[in-house]
């Protein structure tokens, strides 16, 4: 039996929204799962976070089958796009179908937070949209589907260089002042009621961070300017995708130029890279 799975990439935090934030875009990767016979691809590189999810979904129900994995490198990976959580999730829609879909998306989330650690990729590549998550303590997660403006445009610079997501969230503080938290929380609710509203004018300070861009910018030193560059260009705000290194940028209006200036800046701080204009996508991985 042979499985085809496509999952988008994601954006997460947006700015302020750490590890609750995500937004699903229309830039996929695909999975292929062929059962019956193995060849090594569950042990290396990246198709082995397939077979995470694969038995991930097996968990006790049963044993998974061999099986085969290929990955088309859609999503690069340890770019800030949620590759691993894209992955997961084709891993975990394969073993499901193979389950005869034994699980509903909400237990696929649940399965999904525990492999990634986090909701933020992970809500968005299941459920596509723009997704506000929250945690609670008993493991659950708790998600809504947040409304975007529809002439919204989100363009990535994607540096060539990765940025491990653990690699840089040691470099986070390990404690914040109240002021701090003041600030990024008045800001996560800012950007969801702008984006709802669709208030491009208050979108740049919506997605001011006092949590995680700043430590960041000290490993990629290039995203200050790159992010300048994108609001000079007329892009209504611009923020490190994820963990890194990718800088994504909100506009509705030209979206080339922006493009254009972000790859320039990015050259000029000495970081090689390409700028794709892409959209919000509602649609969630699936199986083809």
């Amino acid at each position: 039996m042979k499985l085809t799975v496509r999952a988008p990439a994601t954006s997460a935090n947006l700015g302020p929204g750490f590890d609750c934030l995500g937004l699903a875009v229309d830039i996929w990767g695909t999975a292929t799962v062929d059962t019956g016979r193995s060849d090594g691809s569950t042990e290396r590189g990246v198709t082995r976070l397939i077979w995470q999810g694969i038995q991930a979904a097996f968990a006790g129900v049963g044993s998974p089958p061999q099986v085969s994995l290929a990955w088309d490198n859609g999503i690069p990976i340890a770019r800030g796009l949620g590759a691993s959580a894209a992955l997961r999730a084709a891993g975990l829609l394969a073993g499901n179908a193979l389950l005869d879909n034994v699980h509903d998306l909400e237990a696929l989330l649940a399965l999904g937070t525990r492999l990634e650690g986090f909701p933020d990729n992970m809500a968005p590549c299941l459920l596509g949209g723009f997704q506000v998550n929250v945690r609670p303590t008993d493991g659950a997660v708790l998600h809504l589907t947040a409304p975007l403006p529809e002439d919204l445009v989100v363009v990535v610079f994607v540096p060539d260089f990765e940025m491990p997501t653990q690699e840089s969230r040691r470099k986070l503080p390990k404690q914040l002042s109240r002021e701090d938290a003041v600030f990024n929380a008045s800001r996560v609710g800012l950007l969801v009621a702008a984006l709802n509203a669709g208030r491009y004018d208050l979108l740049d300070e919506a997605t001011q961070d006092r949590i995680h861009q700043p430590a960041r910018g000290q490993i990629f030193p290039g995203l200050g300017p790159i992010m300048t560059a994108a609001k000079d260009a007329g892009a209504a705000a611009s923020y490190l995708s994820g963990g890194g290194s990718t800088v994504a940028a909100f506009t509705n209006q030209n979206p080339e130029r922006v493009a254009r200036l972000m790859t320039q800046a990015a050259i000029a701080a000495g970081f090689s890279g390409r700028s794709t204009i892409t959209k919000p996508t509602m649609q969630g991985a699936y199986i083809v």
